[in-house]
């Protein structure tokens, strides 16, 4: 019966090569190609290292790798890959419900539970509080020169109402009486977290008052100018001054709303003029900003309920 040795030593011999060649071209140590040739494949350390050393000794001298190792297995009787051999199926383990068992069951719901709690945590604080205003409503008429506004937010925000903050109760209710000027009267309500004052939720109330027994001939609209400022994608640092009054002197996060009564003129500074909104009565405004520095600056005065900005 020819052996899968004799198939490689006689074509080694065919090709002319020497061991001592092929040793170097495999980088197979000359004795392991020896043991090869001879059939002496019990010296090898395992079946797996003399099947991997014929596989690289036939692929280089151009032989049928299967035929040779099918030769090789014959010369072992060691079964061919290509049958396959049923595994013996392997027994379910039953699942022993035990003290332990549902010690660590409890012991996981105990910690997801701290884990949901802890994300629901996280995703209040990263939320603006809410805001309700009870009375009055928006557009509203009033012939009383005093109005009583009242509203519900949730405990430990910080309300604010035209730049006033009110007292919050602990059940989150808060009330204010306002006084109204005659005419057209804007409101701005906002409410923000006592631990993060960068989210902020805002409703704008707008109030008419108009006198018992008192006929306006021509009824005359009193004309607010309120700035918003708005920060997007990145933070940016912002110096804001309004009416003299410095508001603003620092770096301000994105997604961030600031609204601010102007009378009669405010500057803005901003570090980075492409993330930085600024509207006035909801109109754009335009913010010059330096090619060179990126920086942007704009100044604005009101004249004769007119805006102008350089």
């Amino acid at each position: 019966m020819i052996t899968a040795g004799e198939v490689i030593k006689e074509k080694r011999k065919a090709l002319g090569k020497s061991l001592d060649t092929i040793s170097s071209d495999t980088k197979i140590q000359k004795r392991y190609l020896e043991y090869i040739e001879n059939n002496e494949f019990d010296k090898f350390d395992s079946p797996v290292f003399a099947s991997g050393f014929i596989k690289i000794y036939a692929q280089y001298l151009g032989l049928d790798v299967d035929k040779v190792l099918a030769l090789y297995r014959r010369s072992l009787n060691i079964p061919s890959k290509t049958k396959k051999t049923k595994k013996p199926k392997r027994e379910k383990k039953k699942i022993k419900i035990s003290p332990k068992t549902i010690g660590l069951g409890l012991l996981i719901l105990f910690l997801i539970s701290i884990v949901g709690y802890i994300g629901y945590q996280i995703y209040k604080f990263q939320k603006p509080p809410e805001l309700t205003i009870l009375q009055p409503q928006d557009e509203f008429s009033s012939q009383e020169e005093n109005i009583l506004i009242k509203g519900k937010t949730q405990s430990g925000t910080i309300i604010e109402i035209n730049g006033k903050q009110i007292k919050v109760n602990n059940n989150g209710e808060f009330e204010y009486e306002y006084k109204l000027t005659q005419g057209v009267n804007t409101i701005s309500i906002k409410a923000w977290k006592e631990t993060n004052t960068q989210l902020q939720n805002k409703i704008t109330l707008r109030v008419t008052y108009t006198p018992k027994d008192e006929e306006i001939a021509t009824p005359t609209e009193t004309k607010e100018f309120i700035l918003t400022l708005s920060i997007t994608n990145s933070p940016a640092w912002i110096k804001l001054d309004v009416d003299g009054e410095n508001k603003i002197s620092g770096v301000l996060q994105e997604n961030t709303q600031h609204e601010y009564k102007v009378e009669k003129t405010f500057t803005l500074v901003t570090g980075k003029a492409n993330n930085t909104s600024l509207k006035v009565n909801g109109e754009e405004i335009k913010i010059l900003t330096s090619a060179q520095t990126g920086i942007g600056q704009i100044t604005c005065n009101i004249q004769e309920n007119k805006l102008f900005c350089e």
